[in-house]
């Protein structure tokens, strides 16, 4: 019988070790947010009291913004693009609570939100010029909207 342990004395070693290894950042992916957004004729407010970022870059965009880049220097000054209107930075270490207004998107940007079915709320979460995670949802466009 000691003999059977011992040969799979190696196996088993190596089997928890192995499921143990957590290759790069383990907690670097999907994130579950508890994100409530509404939207009025003139805002689309946004509650994440479960996003808790000391700094926070706040997104609207009228179509999918891209995927956050994986960890490394790609992230540093990292933006998501043209489809994507900022809102600038704002503080979240207790949560976020926001209002966007939508006469901020009047001029170039007005046409694409006009014409997209869905928007997406984008938070990235920086720490400086870098950022270090992000979430994003899609809603209905709102289109009961004061013309500008």
């Amino acid at each position: 019988m000691p003999r059977v342990l011992t040969g799979f004395t190696p196996f088993l070693l190596a089997a928890v070790v192995g499921g143990c290894v957590l290759q790069g950042p383990a907690l670097d992916g999907p994130i579950a947010v508890n994100l409530h957004i509404t939207t009025t004729p003139s805002s689309v407010e946004v509650d994440a009291p479960g996003w808790f970022a000391d700094e926070t870059a706040v997104y609207l965009c009228s179509a999918e913004p891209p995927v956050l880049p994986e960890p490394g220097p790609d992230r540093v000054g990292w933006r998501p693009g043209d489809a994507c209107h900022a809102y600038g930075t704002v503080p979240s270490r207790d949560g976020l609570r926001i209002g966007l207004p939508l006469d901020s998107l009047a001029g170039e940007p007005w046409p694409a939100f006009a014409a997209a079915e869905d928007w997406y709320v984008y938070l990235l979460e920086v720490d400086g010029d870098r950022v270090v995670s992000a979430v994003r949802s899609r809603f209905g466009a709102p289109r009961d909207i004061v013309a500008f």
